[in-house]
């Protein structure tokens, strides 16, 4: 498969410096000494002036003088993205950081804001998109693997302007909210990635390649590839992939779906923060500013059409009730945001369409006080007639089924319950790993 194994240590090395901190000693410098560090620490990645100094120092340098919000933004970016590589805290489980080439070769629209991604085109109106992206992902392997899941992958897939780290928010003190931990604890191998555009998978020059199709073609072959090959050596080739999304994240894997049908390499689907709604339901394209604009220091060299949230959006993807969420939480969530494409927002309406040859099992899980699809509405107090309402797009489904998480928002990884929520994720999982 042509995996390559990401060294954080060796990536990221640089002269120790000295520096003073002086007004620089922020909440964003504090997480990086009193939280990352210790955990980079704890887990004998690096040392301590290793990550301190380059870290700090190039940033207090870099950054300091621009204005605090890019400090904190550049220094937290870089920073979470030396975590992986490690045993996790409870030792349990050995992560590492890869990255794993996948070639695609799609259709796409012409035009950029086709809302149907070519489904409804004529052959002179798509063109093709024949690359090969360098797809970053952290692979979780536990260190006692079930005998029952010992063959299965969960292929975790990120939502709107979320990265990998979605599934695990690389901080200690955050550490009860990454599923990949959660998971592994329970026997389940993970493997999170970063699409395309995204994080520190390739992104293309040109926006308008990265659409609902691209992303798609992206996690079929993907997902076939680890089912012919071994990810690492000493892992055999996984023979089953169940595939577990986040908002546009499911998305992406319901697109695969329709595309792929009954050939599609999934063996199951758990699509979370997605049922259908009306396109009122979603916020307007004008709440998604271009990226160069929102932050130019970090996007400044990226075209138009690459878009991220504004923070008045961000703050749907939790509960009204200040009390059910860490306000910490929202400020990683708000400086370790990402981006996405024009065209991957205004294709969002193709979660809708429906899925006719699919064949395996599917659940839908959706949080209650999810501001963007249920709250405010009776979408999703009655769960009856919602699951009705879903398995209509997915009549050939192997089973299907809708869960209402109470008290849960949009990012439901992200709140007080996410712990009930990754509950959730596993039994589906070992549901559908026994099928």
């Amino acid at each position: 498969m042509g995996v390559r194994v990401r060294s954080s240590a060796s990536t990221y090395s640089c002269a120790v410096q000295t520096a003073s901190y002086g007004r620089c000693r922020s909440f964003e410098l504090t997480l990086i000494r009193g939280l990352a560090i210790r955990r980079f620490r704890t887990e004998g990645l690096i040392s301590y002036k290793e990550v301190e100094y380059p870290v700090c120092a190039s940033f207090i340098t870099s950054a300091c003088m621009r204005n605090r919000s890019s400090m904190r933004l550049f220094a937290l970016s870089l920073l979470f993205h030396l975590r992986h590589a490690f045993v996790t805290a409870a030792s349990s489980c050995a992560c590492s950081s890869l990255v794993i080439p996948v070639h695609v070769d799609t259709l796409v629209p012409k035009d950029p804001t086709d809302a149907f991604g070519g489904l409804k085109s004529n052959a002179s109106s798509l063109r093709r998109v024949d690359e090969t992206y360098d797809i970053y992902g952290v692979f979780c392997r536990p260190d006692t693997v079930s005998p029952n899941t010992s063959d299965v992958l969960q292929l975790l897939v990120h939502g709107f302007s979320y990265t990998s780290q979605y599934w695990s928010p690389p901080a200690e003190e955050f550490r009860n909210y990454s599923y990949t931990a959660y998971s592994c604890d329970r026997g389940l191998s993970s493997l999170a990635i970063d699409l395309q555009g995204v994080g520190l998978s390739s992104r293309p020059l040109n926006a308008s390649d990265v659409q609902y199709p691209t992303c798609a073609a992206t996690l079929s072959e993907l997902a076939r590839n680890l089912k012919n090959a071994s990810i690492l050596p000493g892992v055999p080739p996984f023979k089953k992939i169940i595939g577990i999304g986040h908002s546009a994240g499911s998305g992406f894997l319901n697109f695969e779906a329709i595309v792929e049908g009954a050939q599609s390499p999934f063996d199951g689907l758990i699509l979370t923060s997605a049922i259908t709604v009306p396109a009122s339901a979603i916020p307007p394209l004008s709440a998604a500013p271009s990226a160069r604009d929102d932050d130019p220091v970090r996007w400044g060299a990226l075209e138009p059409a690459y878009i991220t949230f504004s923070d008045p959006v961000r703050a749907l993807f939790y509960p009204t009730d200040s009390t059910a969420f860490s306000p910490r939480m929202v400020t990683f969530d708000d400086y370790t945001k990402d981006v996405g494409t024009v065209s991957t927002y205004l294709q969002t309406p193709l979660a809708a369409q429906a899925t006719a040859q699919y064949t395996g099992p599917v659940a839908k899980i959706v949080g209650s006080e999810d501001q963007v699809l249920c709250a405010g509405t009776d979408r999703c107090v009655n769960v009856t007639a919602l699951t009705a309402t879903e398995k209509v797009s997915w009549p050939a489904a192997q089973s299907f089924e809708v869960v209402v998480l109470q008290g849960s928002g949009h990012s439901m990884n992200l709140d007080f319950l996410a712990n009930g929520a990754f509950d959730t994720f596993v039994k589906f999982v070992n549901q559908f790993a026994g099928l």
